[in-house]
């Protein structure tokens, strides 16, 4: 892919997807249950790394049905994952979705 239109090079990377207080004030929105429970390092981390991922996918899709569930392309999983890093090195990957929802 040719840099300049990599997704994670677009200015709402740095301004939406990994900036810790737009993620904070997201998350405060949707009573995010994550960063409730969020204690350790590692747990604030995957917090902000779910919601990153989920405002990733509103800014490129918007809001999507349920069951629906869009890949991040793997440039921008990778300055998340710097960002947000799990200190096991331990990630979940994507899972797809259940399929349609009627």
């Amino acid at each position: 892919m040719v840099p300049e239109l990599c997704s994670s090079q677009r200015p709402e990377m740095t301004l939406s997807v990994l900036d810790r207080m737009t993620l904070y004030s997201q998350q405060q929105y949707r009573q995010d249950v994550f960063s409730f429970y969020a204690e350790t390092l590692e747990d604030v981390n995957k917090s902000f790394r779910h919601a990153a991922y989920r405002q990733f996918t509103i800014l490129m899709h918007g809001k999507l049905t349920a069951g629906d569930r869009r890949t991040v392309p793997a440039c921008c999983v990778k300055l998340i994952r710097e960002k947000f890093p799990s200190l096991s090195g331990q990630y979940t990957g994507f899972i797809p979705g259940e399929g349609p929802v009627f």
